[in-house]
């Protein structure tokens, strides 16, 4: 149990600096990435954001990378709100979907590394 809240804090961490430095937004909670993907969102993760609550992680993430038309930093905010808004959901939830922490982190990984920054996503989230 501690090691995924701490999986979940590095993640949110890692999230909140990306955002600071991508956007120049400082983040003190969760709501406040809601309101930056609001602004920055081409509205396309809404239907993820469906598919995730359904279960269909794998296929929403897939989805995702898909969806990915260029490497700009509003394609990028929206992979970090993907990842944001599963890192939200509990243990059971994840666990029951074939899903868990470590895979939120691969996937941060793989997409600071398909956007050129693969060493980004090892700053916060080493092994």
């Amino acid at each position: 149990m501690f090691e995924q809240d701490y999986l979940l804090r590095q993640i949110k961490e890692f999230i909140a600096v990306m955002m600071k430095m991508l956007f120049g937004a400082e983040l003190k909670s969760a709501d406040q990435l809601e309101e930056l993907r609001q602004k920055y969102d081409t509205g396309e993760n809404d239907v993820l954001y469906r598919m995730i609550d359904a279960g269909k992680i794998r296929e929403a993430e897939t989805l995702l990378y898909e969806s990915m038309q260029a490497k700009t930093a509003e394609y990028l905010m929206k992979g970090y709100c993907f990842y944001q808004y599963l890192a939200q959901k509990d243990e059971e939830f994840l666990e029951a979907h074939g899903y868990h922490r470590d895979m939120i982190a691969d996937g941060i990984r793989r997409l600071a590394a398909l956007f050129g920054a693969p060493h980004i996503g090892e700053l916060f989230l080493n092994d």
